[in-house]
């Protein structure tokens, strides 16, 4: 079960609209920039005509005082040459003030409509994670029911827990979008999990882990925590992201706390498939773009580049939870998620940075 492959139609759809107006708006930037070049130049050209045809007046009159009154009428003729070459230098400064401030607004609305693009695939792509993860909220609810578990721990025999062991690694086969499943006593000790290949977690205290505290403290069978994305010395440093929820007695909602039942979602791989294998972005936009997610602390939990992961970044929102900004040459666009259903999204945010061409 991958979680790219639950990828909603539409999110898809909106991913892959939003990358190809993006890249209509890098090249209506793209001919901007060219006809301002264009511009200039044809500018310049015109204001160096100008002032060699000014020099040329000036040398016409000089010849003419030499000649006398032979010359006088060669002054006049020099005369209105030198205010012509002055009225052309006079036109392509004003074409030039002109033309280029009005191209210089349109790359202005082209840069927003950039970052516009950007904030919106920022949107789908925290939205395509909180939905994934608000599957998780239900798998780990549901599965603290199973018969197996408030078994094991209500009587727990050798044979009832290595098939509650069982029953873990069942469900982990065909849920690869996680490293582990953990079952443990109200104690915080481990029990049983799913993969046995994790040494250190066998018969581990985890009592001072916060899920374990968090879930030990939950009201009912409806209630479930969730840790921060993190690396897990447990789990040879990969980072997860614990889903967890109490086991209860007879698996009712009301039942008394017999134990926790948590899920290690695979956050390496999972994360990094959002910021790196969703985004529709060109080859040559990839090499100048960032892809990111943040959590609510605004910490970098994915990142395209791999870069900065679990350090803050800085983010200048004015308190938007979406938008769009310029630094220098580079466009952010930012979106926090609305949440899925009952899961509020844990307030992360979605941001993809763009240098210009």
């Amino acid at each position: 079960m991958v979680m790219t492959s639950q990828m909603p139609l539409a999110v898809r759809a909106a991913a892959d609209a939003v990358a190809a107006e993006t890249v209509s708006a890098q090249k209506v930037r793209g001919l901007m920039q060219g006809l301002s070049d264009d511009v200039r130049r044809f500018s310049s050209g015109n204001q160096e005509i100008a002032a060699r045809t000014r020099l040329l007046a000036l040398n016409a009159a000089i010849e003419a005082a030499r000649a006398g009154n032979a010359g006088r009428g060669f002054s006049v003729v020099a005369g209105e040459v030198k205010s012509l070459a002055e009225q052309a230098d006079g036109a392509a400064k004003r074409f030039q003030q002109e033309i280029i401030g009005r191209i210089a607004d349109c790359e202005a609305v082209t840069q927003r409509l950039v970052g516009q693009r950007g904030q919106e695939l920022a949107k789908a792509l925290v939205q395509l994670i909180v939905r994934n993860l608000y599957e998780r909220t239900c798998d780990v609810r549901w599965w603290a029911t199973d018969t197996a578990f408030w078994e094991a721990l209500e009587e727990p025999s050798r044979e009832a827990l290595e098939h509650a062991a069982m029953r873990l690694s069942v469900i982990h086969r065909y849920y690869t979008v996680y490293t582990n499943l953990v079952l443990t006593d109200a104690s915080g000790r481990v029990v049983a999990m799913a993969d046995d290949s994790f040494q250190r977690m066998r018969g581990a205290d985890l009592s001072r882990e916060a899920w374990v505290r968090d879930a030990l403290a939950t009201r009912s069978g409806d209630e479930y925590i969730v840790d921060d994305v993190r690396t897990d010395a447990m789990h040879d440093n990969r980072s997860v992201l614990v889903y967890a929820t109490a086991v209860r007695e007879g698996g009712r909602t009301d039942g008394r706390i017999i134990g926790t039942l948590g899920i290690y979602f695979d956050w390496e791989r999972q994360g990094r498939s959002i910021v790196v294998d969703e985004p529709s972005l060109s080859a040559d936009e990839w090499t100048r773009s960032r892809v990111l997610l943040l959590d609510r602390a605004r910490r970098v939990i994915a990142a395209s580049d791999g870069q900065g992961l679990y350090q803050t970044f800085h983010l200048s929102t004015d308190g938007a939870k979406q938008g769009t900004y310029m630094t220098g040459d580079t466009v952010i666009g930012f979106s926090e998620t609305i949440g899925y259903q009952e899961y509020d999204g844990l307030g992360w945010m979605g941001v993809v940075v763009q240098r210009m061409k």
